[in-house]
């Protein structure tokens, strides 16, 4: 008997339908992926498999009941939503217990099951941190931990790793790779199509319609016929793309010699008490530099920053943004940067015009200016039949390409993306790269944080940090030539966990 079966299932409301007609098998011990843009019905497919809605059509069943009524196999099934349903209040161990007592887990059993996945998860020795005191990997691994207490046959994951950095999604992986091995059935969304490579089958969802499903090996053949090696990005891109251009072309990068300095620093150091968020970085980064700024999850780069944009003060070194001294002037380098974070910062309950108005008399524009610089947004978003939408309407690619744009409305020479693709499907992601490559060649100075490496490429230089301090600075190609073995280049995930690995270990060795 298949693990689940979906027959014409479909989920409308009102006028939209968010799931039409799914038909699907899933066999037991299967890794099945859903991969898809946008609004395309991932997470309604996955509550619909939950029981947590009710279909407007059609059949489906998990572990042989109906998933009208899932109780009889309730103890049977493990869901992981976006959110990960974790207590901030709570400690580790006391969520992984709440979960226990929700199904009914004898202590006996959960204790010893816990005390597995947390060393499984590497979170042994946070039992008694809150949650809401972990980082985003943390929670991500206790999250995990907390559906699988009651050993689950079916485990439903909704973009489990969105916005987690490479390390903790290798060790998110592993966990899995050991429930496969004992047979658990996982149904996973995933934003991260290097995810969707590791399983057994992709189901390519668009407007809540399959489009395509196969193995990973089979559905690379729906890629353009041009690409040598095509991805399964890659045959996201063909199928959805429609004939519009999605290549990012790389403009030439400035000249580190001759170039203007839009960042500078100078051992920068923050402390808070006795931990040291960030310990003496030192950066110059040029004018119209597209600059990538990686790190883990905790490694310091949100500290390092709210110390840019003249948010918080740094406790040691020195450093200029625009020519304004962080310490000194933060006030004046807030009027010459733009700062977009992976929330989007707008108002869903305002319009799109709304929400550009709104920002437009932060930024203290005149009036005339405002609506030259309000169609310059519109039209750069696409956004010429939405203005007058709520930004809570808009799928997430529309909101971040919004976003940028309030955030571009004054003009500052230098802008600062915080992971601002998080969750965004690759179609929406390349767009946008588009329009960041086209800022830079207008010597607008990109500083940005991703835990894409994919995206990352895109860089003209990295610099990685990781516990506060720099672990490397380079172009992508000079920084895995660094670490070729036999002339074979590695990813920019295998070099950015080779370098925090072999930090780790001259760490321990000192």
């Amino acid at each position: 008997m298949d693990a689940l079966q979906l027959s014409n299932l479909t989920k409308r409301f009102g006028d939209l339908t968010a799931v039409d007609r799914l038909t699907l098998a899933i066999p037991p011990g299967e890794l099945f992926g859903l991969v898809g843009s946008d609004g395309a019905g991932k997470t309604t497919t996955l509550r619909l498999l939950t029981g947590v809605l009710d279909p407007t059509g059609g059949d489906a069943t998990v572990l042989g009941c109906p998933c009208r009524n899932l109780e009889p196999v309730r103890s049977r099934i493990g869901y992981m939503s976006q959110r990960f349903g974790l207590y901030p209040d709570l400690t580790v161990l006391e969520n992984i217990r709440f979960h226990a007592d929700i199904f009914g887990v004898p202590k006996h059993e959960w204790t010893t099951r816990a005390g597995r996945l947390l060393a499984m998860s590497g979170l042994a020795s946070f039992t008694k941190r809150r949650a809401g005191a972990l980082s985003g990997g943390m929670k991500q691994k206790l999250g995990l931990c907390c559906a699988l207490i009651h050993t689950p046959e079916v485990l439903f994951l909704d973009e489990p790793t969105n916005g987690v950095d490479p390390v903790s999604r290798r060790d998110f992986w592993r966990i899995l790779d050991t429930l496969l091995a004992e047979g658990v059935t996982i149904v996973v969304a995933t934003a991260y199509l290097d995810e969707a490579e590791r399983c057994h089958r992709v189901g390519l969802m668009h407007h809540g319609r399959l489009l395509a499903c196969d193995t990973p090996h089979h559905l690379k053949r729906l890629a353009d016929p041009s690409l040598a090696h095509p991805t399964l990005e890659d045959v996201f891109v063909s199928v959805l793309g429609e004939g519009t251009d999605t290549a990012v072309k790389r403009r030439t990068p400035p000249d580190l010699r001759s170039a203007d300095t839009a960042v500078s620093l100078d051992r920068l150091t923050r402390r808070f008490g006795d931990f040291v968020a960030v310990n003496r970085v030192s950066l110059q980064v040029p004018k119209g530099e597209i600059f990538g700024f990686l790190g883990p999850n905790g490694a310091g780069k949100s500290t390092t920053i709210r110390m840019l944009c003249g948010i918080l003060a740094p406790s040691d070194g020195s450093g200029t943004v625009a020519g304004f001294d962080i310490g000194r002037e933060p006030e004046r380098i807030k009027a010459h940067i733009g700062y977009m974070s992976q929330r989007f910062s707008l108002y869903e309950d305002l319009t799109v015009e709304e929400n550009i108005s709104f920002y437009g008399g932060i930024y203290r524009l005149p009036p005339g200016e405002l609506a030259e610089r309000a169609n310059w947004v519109i039209e750069m978003a696409g956004l010429g039949e939405r203005r007058r939408s709520r930004a809570g309407e808009l799928s997430a690619g529309w909101r971040q390409r919004l976003a940028l744009g309030c955030a571009l409305l004054h003009r500052p020479p230098i802008i600062f993306l915080d992971e601002p693709t998080a969750g965004v499907d690759p179609l929406n992601r390349r767009r946008f790269w588009q329009l960041i490559q086209q800022l830079a060649t207008d010597g607008v100075t990109v500083f940005v944080t991703t835990h894409y490496m994919d995206e990352a490429e895109y860089c003209d230089r990295l610099a990685l940090i990781y516990r506060g301090e720099l672990v490397a600075v380079g172009t992508p190609r000079a920084l895995k030539e660094q670490r070729s073995v036999g002339g074979a280049l590695p990813s920019l995930e295998q070099v950015f966990i080779g370098l925090i690995e072999e930090h780790d270990r001259q760490g321990g060795d000192a």
